[in-house]
């Protein structure tokens, strides 16, 4: 058993991926371990949160400087908490100082976007010590090649993707209540999800791939699910209104719907109501698709993915078994990819059946939660070590 402090500015109430992340992660390391967060002030709580230990007032500032005095009392309090975990680049200078102020290990976890960020100050602060921790976990292949072009040294970096929680996404018939709600009777449902910001592509999507695949499959319904960032490392414009004049333009009101934010119960039920999934990521200068884990979701739902091939994507998807990857940009390949799974059943079938096998033996929360108990079980293994300087 090894004791753990997590420190993480994105953690639920927040809603987006790093939260979702670092919620699974909590509740798979306290298993075998002792853990405590300390994350930001939040007026509504997630149940059970007897080791969360939040800000009482709001803002980075509040949080940091919280985070720093009780992570220090903490610290100071229990001799065994050898491990100081931050939940993002943001989290390097407090995690550090911790972690050298007191001699415990010092660990940051990177997801894409907290690493390529190009403010100056920022880079300054949080990006530059990444070098110095013990060990930098990156979320795909895509972000530990730019934490090595941070300066960090590769030995120092653990690559381990994000995990899907294959009890609450299962297959199975959709709902009555979707199926009604999205009008299913003689549709072929495309499903997007995520938080609607410009490199997720879901704009271009409806400008140009989508036209071609409604010329040749006209019963299509292109059904998207999120809304817009609320807070971001980047300034994001207003994607939900872009994408709502480009579908007022092509005049395909009937064939897009906007579902906005559903709840994490619902989910599931519309990864089972669709026949395919598509991430139509675009590259974004200084944004960034770090991984990609609504495919994981669809993944353990049973259901291929077509996305680009656009940061970390790649690593959730294998390319011709599990799904498809196009090139960022090629609407026309994207277009044709879609329309060649729709129309081949069984294919989808067998492309979800991988998909599904890779998602549980890969990725499932436990196996991945085994891995960072390894990774943090390393830090303290004086042949690892050696190896790693």
């Amino acid at each position: 058993m090894m004791e753990i402090l997590l420190i993480t500015w994105n953690y639920p109430p927040r809603r987006g991926g790093i939260e979702t992340m670092m919620a699974a992660l909590r509740a798979g390391l306290r298993v075998e371990n002792q853990l405590t967060v300390l994350t930001a002030h939040a007026t509504d709580r997630v149940d059970d949160e007897t080791d969360v230990l939040r800000a009482p007032f709001p803002g980075l500032c509040a949080f940091a400087i919280y985070a720093f005095l009780r992570g220090a009392l903490e610290l100071l309090g229990r001799p065994k908490l050898k491990i100081v975990f931050g939940g993002s680049a943001l989290t390097t200078p407090l995690v550090l100082l911790l972690a050298r102020v007191f001699r415990r290990k010092a660990v940051i976890q990177v997801h894409g976007l907290d690493v390529a960020h190009p403010n100056a100050l920022y880079r300054l602060l949080c990006v530059r010590w990444l070098r110095c921790c013990d060990l930098v976990i990156a979320n795909s292949s895509y972000t530990a090649a730019l934490a090595r072009q941070s300066g960090v040294h590769p030995a120092l970096i653990s690559v381990i993707p994000p995990g899907v929680d294959s009890r609450r996404f299962t297959p199975g018939e959709a709902s009555e209540a979707l199926k009604q709600q999205l009008r299913l009777a003689g549709k072929r449902i495309l499903l997007f999800v995520g938080r609607l910001v410009e490199r997720k592509g879901v704009k271009e999507f409806i400008e140009y791939a989508l036209p071609q695949i409604l010329e040749k499959i006209p019963e299509v319904c292109f059904v998207v699910v999120g809304e817009n960032a609320a807070a971001s490392l980047t300034r994001q414009s207003d994607a939900l209104k872009q994408i709502r004049a480009a579908i007022d333009a092509s005049g395909m009101q009937h064939q897009v719907q906007l579902i906005g934010a559903v709840s994490d119960h619902a989910l599931a039920d519309f990864y089972r109501a669709c026949d395919l999934v598509v991430l139509p990521a675009i590259v974004k200068k200084n944004d960034i698709e770090g991984f990609g884990m609504v495919l994981l979701e669809a993944a353990a739902v049973g259901k291929p993915a077509i996305a680009t091939r656009v940061g970390g994507i790649p690593d959730a998807i294998a390319d011709g078994h599990s799904g498809v990857l196009c090139a960022p940009g090629d609407h026309k390949s994207l277009a044709n990819a879609v329309m060649a799974l729709l129309q081949d059943q069984p294919r989808r079938a067998r492309m979800g059946a991988v998909a599904r096998q890779r998602a549980g033996a890969e990725f499932a929360w436990p196996v991945i939660v085994k891995k960072y108990e390894i990774a943090f079980e390393r830090l303290f293994d004086p042949i690892a070590s050696c190896l790693a300087s």
